[in-house]
């Protein structure tokens, strides 16, 4: 439905009416504020790349880091872009399977070659602030609103909205969402078949980028349709035949580019089915809607979701803004369309269960409808939430248009209502040193070829981290076994980390709790036969790492006496 059908989520005026196009300068103005705005969340990040990360998400960097890298990998060793050898050796890793960012990892390959992953990283995280809400003033500005003030707020708000800037804690996949508002215009006013080619070369991005938001937006359209079909069913009706046209377009040229792609990460090496359990009960606190954000002015407690997951944060001023804005403009068919994709996405957020202030309210929420189906076994629930962030966003636009076409002080309302959302800096925390026998070289005299690195700390939460930031310093220049990523667990359901070997666990349990197991002739030669299925050359164990004392003992029992090189323990395995 384009701008002369969907109500006009904003009716147009007439021809002659109509006010010139915003000029150039205007446009760049409002660019160049969300650019700032971008740089003040996460300028604690630039004050030393590679040094610091998110104090909320140490974990992520070190994956992302790792596609950044992969991608400088496919252009300068010919590595396959779905599949990684470097990590999880000898399996290697999905990257598919694991948002891998191909999308965007691969256009930023000249500023990792140039200047490392972490910069590339924090890159990725500036600019999908500011291009997300770049990208909703576009199609605000152009297609919905009069006031381009209206179409700057909510464009403002899409790109900086309290999830989007909890998701800078390391989740650039969740951060950039700037093709999200071309998919959604695109689909809606989609007539012709090169609209729809258009909308499929769109998609087809946006699956290389996060495919949860690509189905997010998917679902959501549906919903708006259907909501919109309620009220005008004969406009609906009329615009099918030219909409029906362009969505096979669209289909076949996302299904043509998404082929292979889609087989290799379903059906591929280390594909899995479905997230881990504790994962698919994450789900949205019901206190949250009108709780203030932790990342925020109000600096809200942030104790109602895990981090960085504060997808809903919106704070009670603005709460009884979008109700006053829905009372107001609810003879619109596209509001109520609006408001209808809200609270159904607002319900199926909140996961199995409802749950108010951490305490269990309702045994049953509507997500177990639907938690269960193909697709949806993949989806955290808490992260429907951000579904409701474009919704609030345009409903936003339309009441700062309206306010502002009748001459209205209401306009100040919501943007004293946005007040206190006004996003903080990012906090951020040291990064641990890289040992020094992995920054100067050392490690060159001991491993090649297709050889891999052990760490002695087998944990996947701490060591398989660890270990990864020690790859990601050589530029992955070795492959190593385990690490942080997704996999499939022993029966194929997704899980974090590998199936570990006899000796992974073994040494796993000691890193997690201390103390030194018996070894004998049967876990030396399970050692010994790990050795040989991982092709490893070393195992080393940093001097600071969780129960170093026990895990040096314990390797020590199984490999014989290491010795100290450089600033490691070293094991040298090669037979």
């Amino acid at each position: 439905m384009g701008r002369a059908g969907v109500d006009q989520l904003s009716p147009p005026a007439p021809a002659d009416e109509r006010p010139a196009p915003a000029g150039t300068a205007v446009h760049l103005g409002v660019l160049g504020m969300y650019l700032a705005l971008a740089l003040w969340v996460t300028g604690p990040l630039w004050s030393a790349p590679g040094a610091v990360d998110p104090a909320a998400n140490t974990a992520d960097p070190a994956f992302f880091e790792a596609a950044l890298l992969h991608a400088a990998r496919i252009f300068t060793h010919g590595e396959n872009p779905f599949l990684t050898p470097m990590v999880n050796a000898p399996l290697g890793v999905n990257m598919l399977a694991n948002t891998g960012l191909l999308g965007l990892t691969v256009p930023l390959v000249p500023v990792t070659l140039l200047f490392g992953p972490a910069v590339a990283l924090d890159l990725l995280l500036t600019l999908g602030l500011a291009a997300t809400a770049a990208g909703w003033y576009a199609v605000l500005c152009r297609h919905v609103t009069r006031s381009r003030l209206a179409a700057a707020v909510g464009g403002g708000f899409a790109g900086f909205a309290p999830g989007l800037v909890n998701h800078t804690n390391a989740h650039p996949n969740l951060v950039a969402q700037f093709l999200i508002p071309f998919i959604v215009w695109g689909a809606l006013s989609m007539r012709t078949v090169r609209q729809g080619v258009l909308v499929g070369l769109l998609v087809t991005g946006q699956a290389l980028i996060n495919e949860e938001l690509l189905f997010f937006a998917a679902l959501a359209l549906v919903v708006f349709v259907a909501g919109y079909a309620a009220s005008r069913p004969g406009e609906v009706r009329g615009a099918a035949r030219g909409f029906l046209t362009a969505l096979v377009a669209a289909v076949l040229v996302a299904a043509v580019l998404l082929a292979y792609p889609l087989i290799v990460q379903f059906a591929g090496p280390q594909h899995y089915r479905g997230l881990p359990d504790f994962v698919r009960g994450y789900g949205t606190d019901l206190a949250s809607y009108p709780a203030f954000p932790k990342l925020s002015l109000a600096h809200g407690a942030g104790t109602l979701a895990p981090q960085p997951e504060e997808n809903t944060f919106f704070g009670w001023p603005l709460l009884l803004v979008l109700l006053a804005t829905v009372v107001w403009l609810w003879r619109r068919p596209a509001v109520r369309a609006l408001a209808l994709v809200g609270v159904l996405f607002g319900a199926l957020s909140l996961g199995p269960h409802v749950v108010y202030h951490g305490h269990e309210v309702l045994g049953h929420a509507p997500w177990r409808l639907v938690g269960g189906l193909p697709l949806f076994d993949n989806v955290v629930p808490i992260r429907l939430g951000l579904v409701l962030i474009p919704v609030v966003a345009v409903l936003l636009a339309l009441a700062v248009d309206a306010a502002v076409a009748a001459h209205r002080l209401w306009l100040l309302v919501p943007l004293v209502a946005l007040l206190p959302l006004f996003p903080a800096r990012l906090p951020v925390t040291p990064r641990p040193p890289v040992p020094a026998f992995f920054t100067d070289g050392t490690w060159r005299r001991y491993v090649a070829g297709d050889q891999s690195v052990v760490s002695a700390d087998q944990t996947v939460w701490y060591g398989g981290i660890v270990a990864m930031r020690w790859d990601n310093a050589t530029r992955l220049g070795y492959r190593m076994v385990g690490g942080y990523f997704l996999g499939p667990d022993a029966g194929g359901r997704g899980g974090y980390g590998t199936v570990p070997r006899p000796t992974a666990a073994l040494l796993e349990g000691v890193a997690y709790n201390g103390g030194v197991p018996v070894v004998g002739p049967a876990e030396r030669a399970a050692a010994a036969a790990d050795v040989r299925y991982w092709r490893a050359a070393v195992v080393v164990l940093a001097p600071d790492a969780p129960h170093a004392d026990d895990l040096h003992n314990t390797v020590n029992l199984l490999f014989g006496p290491g010795r100290m090189v450089s600033d490691v323990w070293l094991w040298d395995v090669r037979s």
